[in-house]
């Protein structure tokens, strides 16, 4: 009944095995390595991109943070919803390798960035060109966002028109958001500047990768990485491990199995009189539902995050809680139904 996060999940044996075998022997360093070469063309191939470049990273907060630094200049402002991950949980590391710029979180209906809104935080903050003022430098979206929402290519497209600034994508959970939307990558990413790719979720140890869509990044993005330590020295096993990720879609298959488990848990709470807090549209399940039944499950041995400022499991019984769910590509449907059971009396 473990419930609190996929990266907590275990590592796929075929990604351990394509680690044993890049194991094998010795190979140039530093990205000169023909599991690296190899990656940037396969890649390059899944999204349509022949001049993309692609760089093996282990933390996605790294990638994010030295893609959009370098894409931002100093004194620039990036704009990202106000619930994600570079505003939230990377302890201000984007503006940090950028050298001062300036992170502003939007609000929303829900949990994307609202059109109307960004462009009207934009217009002000590019009123006049006025030298006091930070300009608009770039714009971060999430997808599938933090609480396990999609944006569309519609959608996405529509963020990009009216910002006028080049887009990055924080794709932690991209497999995830690729499988839900059942669209191409290419697709997905037509009008991205940059991607942080994350594997780690789903299913590999510790594999990300930074996407350059725009060869105009990538001094910029080389400089950042290397100061901020992440050039990488034995890029192979990340490499590696990626290139098992994709083969075959083992990729799509993982994030589809981690979906579907979602989608037959949310079916589940609804069933026990819980209401969904936000659409599942990926692995993610944001439920609200009386403190007594959290308290029940978590005395049971359920393992989840109670999501909010109530997260006490004492007080009133009856009192509504909201909790994140997230299922991983190892999750079962007896995972499901065994979190699903200790709700009950």
């Amino acid at each position: 009944m473990f419930f609190a996060s996929d990266n907590t999940s275990g590592v796929h044996p075929k990604i351990l095995e394509a680690l044993s075998q890049a194991n094998d022997g010795f190979a140039p360093a530093y990205g000169a390595d023909s599991y690296t070469s190899a990656l940037q063309e396969r890649l390059r191939d899944i999204f349509d991109a022949p001049d993309a470049r692609i760089y093996p990273m282990t933390s996605g907060t790294g990638a994010n943070a030295a893609l959009l630094a370098a894409m931002t200049p100093p004194w620039g402002v990036i704009y990202c919803h106000k619930t994600a991950h570079i505003e939230m949980d990377e302890r201000g590391a984007a503006g940090f390798y950028a050298g001062g710029a300036k992170l502003k979180a939007l609000p929303s209906k829900d949990s994307r960035i609202d059109p109307n809104a960004l462009r009207a935080e934009i217009m002000a903050d590019a009123n006049g060109n006025d030298i006091h003022a930070m300009p608009p430098a770039a714009v971060s979206l999430t997808n599938i966002t933090e609480f396990g929402e999609l944006y569309s290519p519609v959608q996405i497209a529509e963020l990009a028109n009216v910002s006028g600034l080049p887009l990055h994508f924080d794709g932690a959970r991209f497999a995830n958001a690729i499988a839900a939307s059942k669209i191409s990558p290419w697709e997905m990413t037509r009008e991205l500047s940059t991607l942080s790719l994350g594997a780690t979720k789903t299913g590999a140890m510790a594999a990300e990768a930074a996407v350059l869509f725009d060869p105009a990044l990538v001094e910029a993005f080389e400089s950042q990485r290397m100061r901020g330590g992440h050039n990488l020295s034995k890029a192979r096993f990340v490499s590696a491990q990626i290139l098992a990720w994709l083969e075959n879609d083992l990729w799509l298959e993982l994030a589809t199995h981690a979906n579907a488990m979602a989608a037959r848990l949310a079916a589940g709470l609804v069933d026990l009189g819980g209401s969904l807090s936000y659409s599942v549209d990926g692995n993610m399940v944001f439920a609200t539902l009386p403190r007594a039944m959290h308290a029940r499950a978590k005395a049971k041995g359920a393992i989840y995050h109670l999501w909010g400022t109530d997260t006490a499991l004492i007080g009133d019984p009856e009192t509504p809680q909201m909790a994140r769910f997230v299922a991983s590509w190892s999750t079962t449907p007896a995972h499901v139904d065994a979190l699903l059971a200790a709700f009950e009396p």
